[in-house]
């Protein structure tokens, strides 16, 4: 009997790469949830410290504002107290879903694997309070935010609100960079990117609760409908509800405006 011959070219070419599941148990990586020794499971976004709230309230709506100091090296741009005033001048039917506005400090994990302006979460948990959310991060400022130099359609308008914003511009070899600074992280973060995301949630509420132009009459199909939109198709109506309302907020003269005094909480020590 002949003895088999060691082939090596037939070697498995899989053997210690990612197809494999090399590397896989070290993945760097955001958990979703946690299960507190309660049983109570909360998302990445919903934990942080709370070192100021803060209320706005008229006649339709109730919006608790909450504040989480930031690093040092790391700033929102704005403060609660100019979203207070922000929101005097947008009208009750562009707010009155909302529930709460957070001032929140990302991890740097979080910061490094899923950087973000700011996010709309339909139900937010964060200690005791609930509700529909808009949050806003912090970001790292006199630091560079590099993007990779091939981007979709919807990247190279994003590229140019940035522009348009004040950040500092240059096209690299391999990416394009933007300079983080405070003037710039203002104009996006209180006048855009809080009203893209009120944008997000005019959408949800005339497509999932609102009777004449919901998108089914049962509420959970309507939702279901609304979520298996195409995302970029949901970015796309926020990026116009939020131009439209900027427009008509400069025509009358309401934005810009300079930053409103507020004092920023001191970090309170967590052993207390």
């Amino acid at each position: 009997m002949a003895t088999p011959v060691r082939r090596p070219e037939r070697r498995n070419r899989k053997i210690g790469t990612a197809a494999a599941g090399h590397g896989q148990n070290n993945k760097m990586s955001i958990p979703q949830s946690r299960i507190d020794r309660f049983g109570n499971s909360s998302e990445f976004y919903d934990r942080m410290q709370i070192d100021d709230v803060r209320e706005f309230k008229d006649e339709l709506t109730d919006i608790t504002i909450l504040y989480e100091t930031p690093r040092d090296g790391y700033s929102y741009g704005c403060s609660p107290a100019d979203i207070q005033h922000l929101l005097t001048k947008i009208s009750d039917d562009d707010r009155y879903l909302l529930e709460l506005i957070v001032f929140r400090q990302p991890t740097i994990k979080q910061t490094q694997l899923r950087p973000v302006w700011g996010r709309l979460v339909y139900t937010a948990e964060i200690r005791q309070h609930l509700g529909t959310a808009i949050i806003l991060e912090a970001q790292k400022i006199n630091c560079f935010s590099n993007w990779p130099r091939k981007l979709d359609p919807e990247d190279h308008l994003e590229i140019e609100r940035l522009k348009a914003a004040g950040f500092q511009y240059k096209l690299n070899k391999r990416t394009h960079s933007f300079k983080i600074e405070e003037s710039p992280l203002r104009n996006t973060l209180l006048y855009r990117t809080f009203l893209h995301e009120l944008g997000h949630l005019k959408q949800y509420e005339l497509e999932t609760l609102d009777e004449d132009t919901c998108l089914h009459e049962d509420h959970d199909i309507a939702w279901d409908l609304y979520r298996a939109k195409p995302q970029v198709e949901r970015e796309q109506y926020a990026n116009r509800y939020a131009d439209e309302l900027s427009e008509k907020l400069r025509a009358e003269g309401h934005i810009p405006f300079p930053p409103k005094p507020f004092e920023i909480p001191q970090k309170k020590n967590p052993d207390q």
